[in-house]
């Protein structure tokens, strides 16, 4: 399977939420973040091109976990899982865009 067609099968819940969490969430974070070891902190266009590419993948992320929330068998977790995901998009995502576009986060020196 394509990482294109993986990525497709998650967005449209077809995807169970333990690989959802576990291998985009939890793995993909870690792969994710260890590019960003690589970037040159002083090149400040690749630093904000990480940082916006980091937005999109949470937002993946989250749009996927609540698309398969309905796929797991607790009724219980799968409500967590919605509320955290629209909370996410609704006050935790436009915070950290905002703070991305405003440069106030910045690698330490």
């Amino acid at each position: 399977m394509s990482v294109l067609a993986a990525a497709r099968e998650a967005l449209q819940g077809r995807a169970s939420l333990g690989k959802v969490f576990w291998a985009y969430g939890v793995l993909g974070s870690l792969l994710y973040g260890a590019l960003g070891l690589l970037i040159d902190p002083e090149n400040a266009l690749l630093i904000r091109v990480y940082g916006i590419l980091g937005l999109l993948f949470d937002l993946f992320v989250t749009v996927a976990s609540y698309q398969c929330a309905a796929n797991c068998r607790s009724k219980s977790l799968a409500r967590l899982t919605r509320v955290s995901a629209v909370v996410g998009l609704i006050v935790l995502l436009p915070v950290c865009a905002y703070l991305e576009f405003a440069g106030t986060v910045a690698f330490a020196e």
